[in-house]
């Protein structure tokens, strides 16, 4: 069918802006207003897998940070050899666990320590339109999955190993449970709700300020036994967590200890040098401001919430607007000491999950000025269009940027070498990170350490710039003899 251009932007209204002609009148080539609804699933796949392809597209891996403090941890879980420390990376049972039992399945390899990330961020936007649907419309939720499908934060992060991910996908389940099934099982699905958002607590601490969002919203509603099922549910979670640290190291407030070590690192440290520009100035400059790792969405969602509220019903907005704002309180204004007011350092892909709820007010609120003042529907859409053309640019253009990505990318190539050199023992040379050594454990699995640089088959060091290179290797010959090779190019 052909579609005029002008009708394209009837999308953003929720009344058909060109014409008051009945619909037996409308012309053949004029989309009707309910073409959404009709053609609903369509579009909601489509998103869907092109959510999928855009986070392949922007694939970043290994990136030899905190990626490898998880991987450590998972892979004791997977050799049954795991017992808690005092390091918070030990503690985010919601992302080692479930990578844990992937190595334990199929081995510690590069795709395996990314593949949950990359499934969890990607589920997350189904799960965002159809909490949308249920909270709005499915208009909304179509523009709420475009958003996060083309988020640039989440496109980065959705390949590295990191909890933000998972710990968003663990909270959108719950909150569908909540609003799917609040009303007909009330107990079974406070019950649910509180178990996902504790473990997304488990998984990354903040996702836990979500759940006051919720209660408050089962409070307003006078849902009471849907309060006490939610209550129920995260006090499940963290009874069995606080219960498991008493039986096996026989310290209660295991966690709590563990957060003031976690207060002695430079991260934290640095955080707390400069109160007043981490209080009112990190956040607040991260999000506003354009740059490769946002793009414009946050500018852009920002900029239309600042009308909507004074639009938009806030009993239908509750559950989002308190869902944003609470998590976000605590990230910029709490504490992670009960001894004294200690910040937590910022990062933008640690208010990830806070843009979910944005996304979808800032689409009602461009829904209902379409339906308002149609002449503004091309604009927007326009603006809309570029927004999220950005935002895939932005995430292409950012992929394996940053942290330690270069050296990883010569690991990789040193991995693949070894194996077509049927290499198997490396040793070290010089001053390396540690993660180097994790990193390429994992690139290649049958690459082994020799403490001995005089039998191993190939011998790291950091080169002029800092990055890996070898500097000897032992070719093999047919009788399986190794031969140094040392001025010899590996690769």
């Amino acid at each position: 069918m052909f579609v005029r251009w002008q009708d394209a932007f009837s999308f953003f209204g929720r009344d058909y802006p060109h014409t008051a002609a009945p619909a037996d009148v409308i012309p053949a080539n004029v989309v009707p207003v309910d073409v959404v609804d009709d053609q609903y699933w369509k579009y909601f796949g489509f998103i869907v897998v092109a959510a999928f392809l855009m986070r392949l597209a922007c694939y970043t891996g290994l990136v030899a940070s905190d990626d490898m403090g998880y991987s450590h941890f998972a892979q004791l879980i997977a050799l049954h050899q795991y017992r808690p420390e005092l390091h918070h990376y030990a503690l985010r049972y919601g992302l080692i666990i479930p990578v844990g039992v992937m190595y334990e399945l199929f081995g510690v390899r590069e795709w395996t320590t990314i593949i949950l990330p990359l499934l969890a961020s990607t589920a997350s936007v189904p799960a965002v339109m159809l909490i949308a649907e249920k909270l709005f419309s499915r208009r909304v939720a179509l523009l709420s999955g475009l958003m996060v499908a083309t988020f640039p934060v989440a496109l980065r992060y959705a390949t590295i190993l990191v909890p933000e991910p998972l710990a968003e996908f663990y909270a959108l389940l719950g909150i569908l449970a909540y609003l799917y099934w609040g009303g007909s099982h009330p107990e079974l699905a406070g019950a649910l709700t509180g178990i996902c958002i504790g473990v997304a607590y488990l998984t990354k601490e903040p996702a836990l300020f979500i759940a006051p969002a919720l209660m408050i919203d089962a409070l307003a509603m006078r849902r009471w036994r849907l309060f006490f099922g939610l209550s129920a549910g995260i006090l499940s979670v963290v009874s069995a967590e606080h219960a498991y640290y008493l039986l096996v190291t026989g310290d209660l407030l295991f966690r709590p200890h563990a957060m003031v070590v976690h207060n002695q690192t430079a991260e934290v440290l640095k955080a707390n040098q400069h109160v007043f520009w981490r209080l009112f100035k990190v956040y607040p400059k991260m999000m506003i401001r354009p740059s490769l790792s946002s793009g414009l969405h946050s500018l852009f969602t920002l900029l239309l919430l600042i009308p909507a509220f004074l639009w938009l019903n806030f009993k239908k907005s509750r559950i989002p607007v308190l869902w944003a704002l609470l998590p976000l309180i605590y990230l910029n204004f709490g504490t992670s000491s009960f001894q004294r007011y200690w910040l937590l350092p910022a990062d933008e892909r640690y208010i990830l999950f806070i843009y979910p709820p944005l996304f979808m007010l800032a689409a009602e609120f461009m829904l209902r000025l379409g339906a308002r003042k149609p002449r503004t529907a091309p604009f927007m859409a326009f603006v809309f269009t570029v927004v999220l053309i950005s935002g895939f640019y932005c995430g292409f253009v950012t992929r394996a940027q940053g942290w330690r990505t270069g050296a990883v990318s010569e690991l990789r190539t040193i991995a693949e070498s070894a194996r077509d050199e049927n290499l198997h023992l490396v040793a070290y040379a010089g001053n390396q990170p540690e993660e180097w050594r994790q990193a390429l454990s994992i690139l290649d699995h049958d690459l082994q350490p020799d403490a001995d640089s005089g039998t191993a088959d190939i011998v790291i060091a950091p080169d002029d710039l800092g990055e890996p290179s070898v500097v000897a290797s032992r070719k093999n010959v047919a009788g399986g003899a190794g031969v140094p090779v040392a001025s010899q190019p590996f690769f």
